[in-house]
């Protein structure tokens, strides 16, 4: 489960508009729990691909939200990105980068502030669940 806060997908919706035509990407900051990962924050990152319809993270800055992730006694749980043509489906470039235990995040640009995310089991990208709340228990 990813619990992903409507206030950080609204923030995405933001990135991923003002990226257009390219794709936007940001880290995911916040805490693993035993219900599954919880964003308190994106770390926006400049999407480094040349290929509009691919990004790449920036090494340094990524190197830089882990360093300030860890001081907030937080660490990064996966990546957002936006697809600005196509579906918030994975890519076949999306899979082959997936990173074991991360979440994979994607909004697309038909539907910016729907957001759908993915983890790796089993060497294959599995649907996951995206709450907005904290379920009651």
């Amino acid at each position: 489960m990813l619990l992903f806060p409507r206030a950080q997908q609204e923030a995405c919706a933001r990135l991923l508009i003002a990226a257009l035509p390219e794709e936007a990407c940001a880290l995911l900051v916040g805490l693993r729990t035993k219900a599954g990962h919880e964003v308190r924050r994106l770390a926006e990152l400049s999407n480094l691909a040349a290929d509009p319809n691919s990004f790449r993270l920036d090494p340094i800055a990524w190197r830089e939200a882990e360093r300030v992730a860890r001081e907030e006694g937080l660490e990064v749980l996966g990546v957002w990105h936006s697809h600005p043509r196509a579906t918030a489906a994975p890519s076949p470039r999306d899979r082959a980068g997936a990173q074991p235990g991360w979440s994979h995040a994607i909004s697309a640009a038909d539907e910016p502030t729907r957001l759908r995310s993915y983890f790796l089991c089993g060497g294959r990208l599995m649907e996951q669940r995206v709450l907005t709340e904290t379920p009651v228990p």
